[in-house]
């Protein structure tokens, strides 16, 4: 009985330790928490693919404004080319429902920074972050890896909160 009261207290540590490893400003994207990362066409060598990231503020963030997304790709894997302001699309779910209830529009947009790998939008949206937001962001012009798998992508927000999610990229094509 003893040994099993053990491993169970055990277990019990052991997976505290592993949620504690998720602090700070860091969380994995769960179909619990909403925080998702979809291509348009998750085909290998898809060109010009709409990415969209689907991340929830944290304590990181709430009650400041919401200033710059960033997304960065594996360096080696992915090439993402510039945008106009106009092809961004950007949104909150203010509700936890799945919809976006606020939008913004290029007018809210102050500049997009992109590298071979990254893309950074600066943004002038005068929206405050509330517990419980989901920031739905779509960018037009990423080209997928030749390879199909899974892909480790690095989302942040106003520089406070980063978090690391997968995206998809198959064999097959897109119908």
């Amino acid at each position: 009985m003893r040994r099993i009261l053990l491993v169970v207290t055990l277990a019990v540590l052991v997976s505290i330790a592993g949620c504690s490893g998720f602090g700070g400003n860091t969380a994995e994207p769960s179909s619990d928490t909403g925080n998702t990362l979809e291509s348009e066409d998750p085909a290998v060598n898809a060109t010009a693919t709409n990415q969209t990231v689907r991340i929830e503020a944290t304590e990181s963030v709430v009650g400041s404004e919401w200033e710059s997304l960033s997304v960065t790709y594996p360096r080696e894997n992915f090439t993402v080319d510039s945008a106009q302001h106009g092809e961004i699309v950007l949104g909150v779910d203010t509700n936890g429902d799945g919809s976006v209830d606020r939008t913004f529009n290029e007018t809210h947009i102050s500049g997009v920074n992109n590298n071979d790998y990254s893309f950074t939008i600066e943004l002038e949206t005068g929206y405050t972050f509330e517990s419980g937001d989901a920031i739905v962001a779509e960018y037009p012009a990423v080209d997928n890896p030749a390879e199909a798998g899974e892909y480790t992508v690095a989302v942040t927000l106003n520089e406070a909160q980063t978090t690391n999610g997968t995206i998809t990229v198959t064999d097959e094509e897109q119908v």
